[in-house]
């Protein structure tokens, strides 16, 4: 048995996406950036380079977390075709079936979503003509009683001096795109979570990372982003789910032509799993 804190984020609105490890590792970055100065995040990133860990963020739904699917239950044998088709389309398990899967158990994969992505109109005006045209804008909308949390491993001072200060202050502000419209903001609540692992070598994991060796079994996530107006490189990692063996990932440092050099978060967060045979 594993015991992780989870951070809530009790959304007040809509999100322009489900922010990956990489996302909410820059935000609370930028974050102790604001309270503490630029030195506390070169002690924060020391931090995690010396063991501490943060998760994607994944659905909750009431008292029901949600886990990325481990890639693994695609290789498992089903009884029907519907139930494979299931298995394939889904993106979570909520964590009981999620233990199960970690030990290749027959597992159930949830009916419902807790999210929808929803085009909405809007309207915006020619700065020379003032002529008006409309285009759709895609946010994500969660149900009632529902919202967001990531995981977090590692010594108690960092959660407490880094993480906390920097979720409370996100909730104000807003993490993701389109904050200043009034997306992403939450009120933080600080919970433990306990995940039922089975032993042995080999791990899937619940952030994106850059992996340091070749995966054991992996789907690839290109991704890019912003950084203080700054355009970042698109970058490969692989995606949550993700087997991996004695691989920690790794931090990528990037040049932008700030007075600082960006750190984009590539670390593993691993979880033990077994794997079906043939694998090793």
């Amino acid at each position: 048995m594993r015991e992780f804190r989870a951070v809530k984020l009790k959304l007040k609105g809509p999100v322009t996406e489900v922010p990956h490890a990489d996302t909410l590792f820059g935000a609370m970055a930028n974050a102790i950036a604001l309270l503490e100065g630029r030195k506390a995040v070169d002690e924060l990133v020391e931090a995690f380079k010396g063991g501490a860990r943060i998760s994607s963020a994944f659905p909750y739904f009431e008292d029901t977390y949600y886990l990325p699917k481990p890639l693994t239950v695609e290789l498992m044998e089903v009884q029907d075709i519907a139930t494979a088709k299931r298995v394939r389309r889904a993106s979570y398990l909520d964590l009981k079936n999620f233990e199960k899967a970690l030990r290749l158990e027959p597992f159930e994969v949830p009916e419902r979503g807790i999210h929808a992505k929803v085009d909405v109109p809007k309207v915006v005006l020619d700065r020379v003509t003032q002529d008006s045209s409309i285009y759709l804008w895609e946010e994500i909308r969660f149900r009632e009683s529902a919202g967001l949390y990531f995981l977090y491993t590692g010594p108690r001072d960092v959660f407490e001096d880094f993480i906390e200060p920097a979720a409370r202050l996100l909730g104000d502000t807003g993490i993701g795109g389109k904050s200043t419209w009034g997306f992403g903001l939450f009120e933080p609540k600080f919970e433990r979570v306990k995940i039922r692992v089975p032993e042995g070598p080999f791990a899937i994991t619940i952030s994106n990372a850059i992996p340091t060796k070749e995966p054991i079994l992996w789907r690839i996530l290109r991704k890019s982003g912003w950084s203080f107006g700054r355009r970042k490189p698109k970058m490969t990692f692989i995606s949550e789910g993700s087997v991996v063996r004695d691989d920690g990932g790794r931090f990528e440092s990037l040049e932008l032509g700030l007075p600082f050099r960006v750190y984009v978060y590539g670390l593993t967060f691993p979880i033990p799993t077994l794997i079906p045979e043939g694998l090793e």
